[in-house]
């Protein structure tokens, strides 16, 4: 815990490292880096208040659960928080967030807590994509945006997620559902510093990384295999498989491969417009090769010719 507790007296290395973490998706422009600059001023060690009776939701349902308690005293808490505006789906990005959630569990273990702040235009939105996601973890539903008011976050949406140490004060701020270099900045700070994965480096073979549907129905459902084995030293985990398109669907092994043992990546596609497509699936994991990007395509018709 040293690192944590020099994070929160050395000012100077929590504003470089949320520079790093804030530059790497902004323009890098005068007027931008000003922004970030006042941004990192502002919330660098900046203790985050809670509201008190927001009511906590598991798989849609409201419940008093001891787990929603428990998010809030772990060593290391993400908070993101999300208002009412625009499309909720693409703001939630809750598989992305089940991906990222399962993810740490595997790294970390007890030592991270996930405090989900969504202030939804209506519950049944949000019930449609737990169901749709497959999301179960706890999330704090505040309609009327009451931590906003309690902390006044900035308006931008990438400053509106934050890596909290056990005092709740900023480590780090910035998405890491959004870009990977954050994750990477938050995974070194809950490892005190340390690469967590270069002790579990591997490398992977993959057969191919590029498939080809052919010519495909709109509306059809089409699978694509692609298989990996572990030619490294240690087990083989895939931590997260993000798409380029909501149309496809992608299948894998969550459980770590041994050396020498083989997985399969099972990609599911479903068009919904007739055309050309190319779609790319990329897949993070401990190997040396990773990410891996692997690309589909394929012709989509309308309707088969008759003959």
């Amino acid at each position: 815990m040293a690192l944590k507790n020099n994070l929160v007296q050395d000012q100077g290395l929590i504003k470089l490292l949320l520079l790093v973490a804030t530059f790497s998706f902004s323009s890098c422009r005068d007027r931008k880096r000003e922004e970030v600059i006042a941004i990192v001023n502002e919330w660098a060690g900046k203790e985050i208040k809670f509201p008190e009776n927001v009511p906590c939701y598991v798989s849609g349902q409201e419940t008093l659960s001891e787990f929603c308690d428990d998010c809030f005293h772990k060593e290391f808490k993400i908070l993101l928080y999300v208002d009412s505006t625009g499309c909720s789906s693409c703001r939630l990005q809750l598989f992305e967030w089940k991906q990222l959630i399962e993810e740490v569990d595997s790294l970390f273990q007890e030592k991270v807590g996930f405090l989900l702040f969504f202030q939804p235009k209506n519950l049944s939105d949000i019930d449609f994509l737990y169901i749709r996601d497959g999301f179960d973890y706890p999330v704090f539903i505040d309609p009327t945006g009451t931590i906003n008011r309690l902390n006044q976050f900035p308006q931008a949406m990438q400053y509106q997620c934050f890596l909290l140490d056990g005092d709740n004060k900023v480590a780090a701020i910035g998405n890491p559902v959004s870009n990977m270099k954050i994750w990477e900045l938050y995974k070194k700070q809950i490892a005190d510093g340390k690469n967590v994965e270069t002790n579990m480096i591997t490398s992977a073979l993959i057969d191919k990384v590029e498939h080809d549907y052919g010519t495909i129905l709109k509306g059809s459902t089409n699978t694509a295999t692609f298989t990996i084995t572990n030619v490294g030293a240690n087990p083989f985990i895939i931590t997260r498989v993000s798409t380029s398109c909501g149309c496809t669907t992608v299948i894998w092994d969550k459980q770590p491969i041994e050396v020498g043992k083989t997985t399969t990546i099972q990609v599911e596609l479903t068009p919904d417009e007739a055309g050309s497509i190319r779609k790319t699936i990329t897949v993070y994991s401990n190997a040396s090769e990773s990410p891996m990007r692997l690309t589909i395509t394929g012709t989509v018709i309308n309707h088969l010719k008759r003959r």
